[in-house]
């Protein structure tokens, strides 16, 4: 078929600028077209190599200057070595001996000073998450080939063999086993097969101008034709990995070298807001990005570690590298819930160094966390010098990006966060296209992408203001970052906003900022902050005893110059006097009619009367209006907004008592209907119902609940649900998400306001119609911890936790009522979390370096916590979560520049890497160290930190359960027949059951003070709470004695003084034989006492650990001991024998000492007499560790066989506990005997297992099991295994901490 007629595809739709008059301003005026300004896009790092990233409309580079604020990319190069230079053949050969054990062969670079840094970096730090899946995906593929090929040789071998029915029966069994070893051990080990990703050497040096770096991408270590890269801003460099990766990379050097710092991206979210702010396309304009003429600068803030995450290392670096730069504009597409407002050290430095001082605009995203009210993030809510910008979508872009099948109404999307904020801002300044089709990384194998969310309307408001400074730049035109604001402010197109706020419209605010306004200071270039009497932005009015009374409100309005702190600023407060006029927007505010407004500031009072208003959402403005400069609209605006709730009916029937229902509530796509109700006194869980009446399709719906409190992030108290309605007559049909009545049940505050928004998705087609009924529900408990009923009650809203001190004083007393309606309750007390609390075992203040110097030019500093951890319980591995409560959960208004916590194994493997938001991270068994690095420019506030308490909660592998009793005497008798069951309350209602302290499973590790955490559940109903009323933390009662438990220390009462101490010197000089340096007062001390201890056993073993550790150093070096230090050892081996008395020691071990029966001085004689023995066959098996060490020189020097080794090895598995293998001396030297006999395979699974064992990490032996491990497998022919572990025994076993 052939259509007479294709319409164009709608590319104006793909990346909008005909809607906010930016394309129209471009081609009026086509050299403003970003040209002449640079924006910084603060997010995952802008890809250098994609589409439309190469150069501007006029020809300049599109990317001036790349940098990673996070430290993500950091490579520690503190190892200083110098070049191995060789001649082979003619050919003079440099090598460098790689940190990741490859030669790296090096070019003929310039070097002045010879010297060379080395680094080492893991790619997981490196690539984007999607990218690692992706690289996994395919390297499991390549690597299943090879390990298939092992596999099936091993299989074929074992074949032949047994086929074979020659030779030794013994002996075929033998190497039968072997090979089946190697069988079960190569299928184990795909197993557990988890790629180690790239370990990437780096070398940083100084050619003698600056410094240049080289990496080494393939992991070949063949440097010398490698491009020696610099900083980005120097010579705009940049490579790729690989073609298999596609991924771009630049480098920074800091430090004098000492920091490699690889810039490479978090994600694909940072490239294609750049495409939308600047994007330029030569040869296909259409796609281009708002301002093609602008520079780009990428400060990337979303850490690799963290999936992208911003942290607050990432978010004040790049305000100190803003305010550096000083490009024109910033770009910040991320955001958090905030607490505050006006606070925190980013939104400081900000408001304070960036915007007022540097003069950068800065534009951020308001949020996707819609379509409540005050839903806006920080920094957009948290200062009203950033601009902030919510998302819009239009007709042309649902046409070209969404492939609909019909267009809807035009207007903001229904999950674009609304204002106002906190303290009463507007919140949202501009509205602006919220989704493009343009430009993604190359390394995600698309050309362009489909992203929406207000990440996407921010830059493209930026690319707007880049058009606008681009023609006041060319023009000469003086502005400032609050003139360009109050310009897209007072001429946005108006749209249905309920705050009106407009849609930016770039021609309209070229005419006011290109306006001559009349007076000696441009009133639209300063900022005017707002204080009313709460430290608020505006007026907020939310809670009902808010806003059923008439308000007088003080208002103070204070002009704020740009660049305030400038000398120059004096003459022009002087001459500032504005004749302002007031005007309420709304008849329920009242102001005055003028205010003469000076530098000093202005002070007046206003009226709001909510009392007459009826229940929903008002806004109003108070405008200041410069009297000769009307028509540019208001200088400052004061937002007053109230949420007037309704109140619950409470009519005399149960039935309708904190009852609501709304019929017949009509929506078409992106409608968005609100209700604000007063959670009646005593409720605390309510009922909502949706109920659909009228679709003949499914329907998105959001059903948004939230409430508010002071100094608390909105996500608190916030439950948002997304879901399908359909027709009713399809429920028996329809899935679980497609129903046609919703029900979900949610926790509240009480007396505290509760918006109710209900809002059918904007791209939803069609009208609906729907019932929602809102129940309130109350199950009020007060505990009390003794028998009588007290006036402490808890409210059940999921808020602090109820202390339980059941387990010391045996029950806790509960009382229940029902003060909303008749309720089904019932008791249930579950705990299935440890918490405990640990100090930090050392902590150090120390500054940082040349990244973190304030633009204030202070230093930042670090206080570095070190905590230790145990964990036990957790075999199969369990849920560990660590967190320091008093600076968690805060980001944008923390007073902190930075917080990161690591958790590390015992060879300093990082497991966990997290950010002041507590992740859990799965443990085994083990000891663990945690790190936290506190940074602050305030030593003071340091200082205080110093004693930071660590929280740790541990999920508990099997629950424990409190018993609910009926009564006191059922509690104090424990009477488990006599337990509290479900009854029904009547409205008022009361009821009282006792939690008893009887039948925890308290964790090994827990001690008093401890906490067991968990929840108790008194809904008795069916319905299924989202979340919890009551969680409780129950109190680990202090430890019960064991019966007739005494000392048992080695202390000798019959031992006079004089005797114990010089027992105590000569312990002290035996400890200091290893300790010493010189040999020669080394022998001086030991034949001192060997004349004055010559039968005590701990001399000799110290002795013999001395020798031992000569001949292994001896050893490694040379692989064959000298017969001196092999007669020594043997010598002392004999001795130490001699001394313990083996025959003793196994009759102590071998028969058994039952105390039951015997007198408190037996129990401790014994208890002596078995620590005594312990000591003894320490030195025993010692002694045979090592004599099994000399038979093996021996074996290596063909005086005895092997078989010599198999029979010492089998004496000192007589002493150690089973297997013998666990105990890492022995496995060496039994892998070494298997490996001499050709039985790789066995050696090989056993040394495998002893590995996997979390518990063995900071065993002193691991590094050389490990190499073990790749050595057997080198000989095993294995090399795709030996090159898997060796990485891996690299990333596990580093050398230092990695840097924060």
């Amino acid at each position: 078929m052939v259509l007479s007629s294709v319409r164009p595809f709608p590319a104006q739709g793909l990346l909008p600028k005909e809607e906010t008059q930016a394309a129209s301003f471009v081609r009026a005026n086509p050299e403003f077209d970003g040209r002449g300004t640079v924006i910084a896009i603060m997010d995952t790092g802008v890809d250098p190599g994609a589409p439309g990233m190469q150069v501007t409309t006029d020809g300049k580079p599109k990317i001036i200057d790349i940098i990673d604020c996070t430290g993500s990319g950091d490579v520690l190069c503190t190892t200083v070595v110098e070049a191995t230079v060789t001649e082979e053949d003619g050919v003079t050969k440099r090598t460098l001996p790689g940190l990741s054990g490859r030669t790296l062969h090096i070019g003929d670079w310039k070097n002045p000073t010879g010297k060379y840094r080395l680094g080492l970096k893991k790619s997981a730090d490196l690539f984007p998450k999607t990218l690692s899946d992706r690289l996994q995906q395919e390297r499991k593929k390549k690597f299943e080939i090879q390990h298939h090929a092992l596999l099936t040789n091993a299989e074929r071998e074992l074949q032949a063999l047994e086929s074979a029915k020659e030779g030794d029966a013994d002996e075929r069994e033998t190497k039968e086993a072997n090979l089946k070893a190697c069988i079960d051990t190569l299928k184990d080990q795909w197993k557990s097969y988890n790629d180690p990703g790239f370990l990437i050497d780096c070398i940083v040096f100084h050619d003698g101008e600056k410094f240049r770096a080289v990496v080494d991408m393939e992991e070949s270590g063949q440097l010398a034709d490698n491009q020696l890269l610099t900083n980005y801003c120097d010579e705009f460099q940049y490579v790729r990995f690989s073609n298999e990766s596609m991924l771009n990379f630049s480098v920074n050097i800091y430090d004098e070298g000492e920091i490699l710092s690889i810039v490479t991206l978090a994600g694909t979210h940072g490239t294609h807001v750049a495409g939308i702010a600047a994007a330029n396309y030569p040869d296909d304009p259409t796609i281009n990005g708002v301002a093609p003429g602008a520079q780009i600068i990428s400060l990337k803030l979303g850490d690799n570690r963290l999936g992208s995450m911003e942290t607050g290392t990432g978010l004040v670096r790049s305000a100190i590298e803003l305010a550096r730069l000083k490009p024109d504009l910033a770009n910040l597409s991320y955001g958090e819930a905030a607490s505050s407002s006006e606070t925190g050290r980013f939104i400081e430095i900000l408001r304070d160094e960036v915007i007022n001082k540097a003069g950068c605009i800065f534009v951020t995203s308001a949020g996707n966390a819609g379509p409540a009210l005050t839903t806006i993030g920080a920094p957009a809510g948290s200062t009203n010098a950033v601009i902030s910008v919510g998302a819009y979508v239009t007709k042309q872009m649902q046409e070209a990006e969404y492939a609909m099948l019909d267009t809807v109404t035009e207007g903001p999307y229904t999950w674009s966060s609304r204002g106002p904020a906190h303290d009463g801002a507007a919140g949202v300044d501009i509205y602006a296209p919220g989704a493009a089709i343009t430009s993604v990384p190359q390394y995600s194998n698309q050309f362009s992408q489909l992203m929406n969310g207000t990440s996407m309307s921010s830059p493209n408001c930026c690319g707007c203001l880049s058009l606008l400074v681009s023609g006041l730049k060319a023009s000469k035109i003086p502005y400032t970052p609050y003139s360009v604001k109050a310009a897209i402010r007072n001429t946005g197109l108006k749209i249905d906003d309920p705050f009106g706020t407009g849609f930016i419209q770039v021609e309209k605010a070229w005419e006011h900022l290109s306006a001559k306004w009349d007076g000696a200071i441009n009133p639209f270039q300063l900022q005017y902050n707002i204080k009313v009497q709460n430290n608020g932005r505006g007026i907020y009015l939310r809670d009902i005893c808010e806003t059923n009374e008439v308000r007088q409100v003080q208002v103070d309005v204070n002009p704020h110059f740009f660049n305030s702190e400038h000398p120059s600023v004096n003459a022009l407060r002087g001459e500032l006097e504005l004749r302002v006029a007031l005007h309420g927007t709304e008849r329920w505010i009242k102001c005055p009619d003028f205010a003469l407004l000076g530098a000093a500031g202005r002070t007046f009072n206003i009226t709001v009367d909510p009392t007459m208003l009826p229940p929903g959402l008002h806004f109003a403005e108070i405008l200041g209006m410069d009297t000769r400069n009307g028509k540019g609209g208001p200088i400052f605006r004061i937002p007053v907004t109230v949420s007037k709730p309704e109140s619950a009916a409470r009519g005399t029937l149960e039935e309708t008592a904190s009852y609501l229902k709304w019929d017949k509530l009509r929506f078409n796509p992106g409608t968005i209907q609100r209700r604000f109700i007063a959670v009646p006194l005593g409720a605390n869980f309510a009922e909502l119902t949706v109920r659909s009446v009228d679709r003949n399709a499914p329907a998105q719906f959001y059903a948004h609940l939230m409430q508010l409190q002071q100094e608390t992030r909105y996500v608190q108290f916030e439950h948002s649900y997304r879901f399908s309605l359909s027709r009713l007559n399809v429920t028996s049909l329809g899935s679980e998400a497609e129903q046609a009545v919703y029900t979900k049940l949610f926790p509240v505050q009480s007396y505290t306001t509760l918006e109710v928004c209900l809002a059918q998705f904007w791209s939803s087609l069609d009208p609906s119609v729907v019932d929602v009924e809102l129940k309130f529900h109350g199950i009020q408990c007060s505990f009390s911890n003794n028998h009588n009923s007290g006036y402490g009650a808890a409210t059940g809203t999921g808020g602090d936790l109820v202390y339980l001190n059941s387990g010391n004083n045996g029950f806790t007393r509960v009382d229940v009522c029902s003060g909303i309606r008749r309720e089904e309750i019932t008791a249930s007390a579950t705990l299935d979390t440890f918490r405990r609390f640990i100090r930090p075992t050392d902590s150090e203040v120390s500054p940082l370096k040349s990244r973190d110097v304030l633009p204030d030019s202070r230093q930042v500093h670090q206080l570095v916590l070190t905590y230790s951890l145990k964990v036990s319980d957790a075999a199969n591995g369990m849920n560990i979560t660590p967190s320091v409560p008093r600076v968690s959960n805060v980001l944008y208004d923390s007073c902190l520049e930075s917080f990161v916590l690591v958790v590390y194994d015992n060879n300093k493997q990082e497991l966990s890497y997290q950010d002041v938001f507590p992740k859990a991270v799965k443990l085994s068994n083990g000891t663990y160290t945690v790190r936290v690095q506190v940074a602050s420019a305030s030593l003071e506030l340091l200082d205080k930190m110093t004693a930071l308490p660590l929280v740790v909660d541990q999920a508990l592998e099997k629950s424990s359960s409190l018993t609910a009793y009926k009564t006191l005497r059922d509690a104090i008798t424990e009477n488990k027949g006599a337990t509290f069951k479900k009854r029904t309350l009547e409205r008022g209602g009361k009821a009282v059951f006792f939690l008893g302290g009887d039948g925890v499973n308290l964790p090994k590790d827990a001690k008093q003070g401890d906490l067991l955490l968990g929840k108790l559940n008194v809904l008795g109903g069916e319905g299924k709470l989202d979340g919890s009323l009551y969680n409780i933390a129950w109190l680990v009662p202090p430890s019960v004695p064991e019966k007739d438990k005494e000392s048992t220390g080695a202390k000798d009462e019959e031992k006079d003084d004089a005797t114990l101490l010089k027992e105590a010197v000569r312990d002290v000089e035996i400890q200091h034989i290893k300790k010493m340096k010189n040999e020669d007062e080394r022998a001086k001390l030991i034949q001192k006492l060997e004349a004055e201890w010559k039968d005590h056993l701990p001399l000799w073993s110290t002795r013999l650990e001395v020798v031992g550790e000569k001949a292994a150093k001896e050893e490694k070096e040379t692989s064959i001991v000298s017969d001196n230090v092999i007669g020594e050892i043997t010598n002392l081996v004999t001795k130490i024998l001699d001394l313990a008395d083996e025959r003793e020691v196994a009759i102590w071990f071998g028969v058994r000492h039952d105390s039951a029966n015997m007198t408190s001085k037996e129990r401790k004689a014994i208890a002596q007499k078995t620590k005594e023995m312990e000591k003894r066959k320490e030195g025993i098996v010692l002694a045979y560790t090592w004599k099994a060490w000399t038979v093996k020189q021996q074996v290596l020097k063909n005086e005895v066989s092997i078989d010599a080794l198999t029979a010492s090895l089998q004496t000192l598995a007589s002493w150690l506990p089973e297997p013998a293998t666990n105990n890492a001396k022995y496995l060496l030297l039994w892998a070494w005997s298997q490996m001499k006999r050709n039985l790789h395979g066995n050696a090989l699974k056993v040394v495998n297992k002893w590995l996997a064992d979390a518990t063995k990490a900071g065993d002193s032996k691991w590094g050389e099991i490990s190499k073990l491990q790749t050595d057997i497998m080198s000989e095993l022919g294995w090399g795709v295994w030996q090159e898997y572990e060796s990485k891996w025994g690299l990333i596990k076993n580093p050398s230092a901490y990695t840097v924060f």
